[in-house]
């Protein structure tokens, strides 16, 4: 079994953050590890409170892992602070991490920005280029691309073909793979992946649903989980797309406040717990 680790933050709803990427794990067929940033008093309406470890903590979470055991694949999710992004920079470097997989954690579903400016620019001018893919919602691919241009008077994602265009952009930039992730735009879940060279407009069910706290996470977890097996790319994430549709067809509600996506739904269908133990 590969080993997989998430450098992220924890969702106590456990829809999202640290929750979500082990469920994603296990659900994945690979041993989930994780080193958290921060702590997060949230539910799938709100964010109620941000609380960032240590930098001393953060450092020694991350040696405990990668001193001692063999990762085939890193996911890192929440970083709110320039100086916890540095250590983890540090570390990449240091421990000659592979099969990075970066969600850039930046703008709320409301709009608001979750990190200070300095946090995105450290993201972008230094920790992105050490990703293998970086997987940007529609928001924060334009905040990425307002970075890389300096340029604040940058138009709204409303097609796809601006989907690429901002891709191109970003990868261009980065010499990495990108996952603009399309899901708000049409009545389709397309994606567009991309690099400099290749373009792929990877189109999907869309469900309706009110419970889909935690797609994002969950996303790259499985992207991470299936690159640490040792798929392509492309592949990796294929079935992490259709990870997460399973997942949101199986989820959880919790009434008016919405739900999250649920990880292990669809084993739940297929296996009879009862008889295993």
């Amino acid at each position: 079994m590969k080993n997989v680790l998430s450098i992220a933050g924890s969702d106590c709803s456990a829809g999202a953050g640290i929750q979500a990427d082990l469920k994603t794990f296990a659900a994945n067929e690979v041993y989930g590890m994780t080193v958290i940033t921060s702590l997060t008093a949230q539910n799938p309406q709100k964010v109620k409170m941000i609380e960032n470890v240590s930098i001393e903590m953060l450092k020694n979470q991350i040696e405990a892992i990668l001193d001692t055991i063999k990762v085939s694949a890193i996911k890192i999710g929440m970083i709110n602070t320039k100086e916890n992004g540095e250590i983890i920079y540090e570390s990449l470097l240091k421990y000659k991490a592979e099969n990075i997989v970066l969600d850039p954690v930046m703008i709320a579903t409301s709009g608001n920005s979750l990190i200070k400016d300095e946090t995105k620019d450290f993201l972008v001018n230094k920790l992105f280029k050490l990703a293998d893919i970086i997987t940007p919602n529609l928001d924060e691919t334009k905040e990425i691309v307002k970075i890389i241009l300096k340029n604040e008077n940058i138009e709204d994602i409303n097609s796809i073909e601006k989907m690429k265009t901002y891709g191109k952009i970003i990868a261009d930039f980065t010499k990495k793979w990108i996952l603009v992730k399309g899901g708000h735009l049409s009545n389709s879940a397309v994606d567009i992946l991309i690099n400099k060279e290749k373009v792929y407009v990877l189109k999907g069910e869309k469900i309706s649903s009110n419970n889909t706290h935690g797609t994002g996470c969950s996303l790259s977890s499985a992207i991470a989980s299936n690159l640490a097996k040792g798929y392509s790319m492309l592949d990796s994430v294929k079935k992490a797309k259709n990870f997460v549709l399973c997942s949101i067809r199986n989820s959880v509600d919790f009434g008016e406040i919405g739900g999250t996506v649920n990880q292990m739904g669809e084993i739940y269908k297929n296996i009879d717990i009862e008889k295993l133990y």
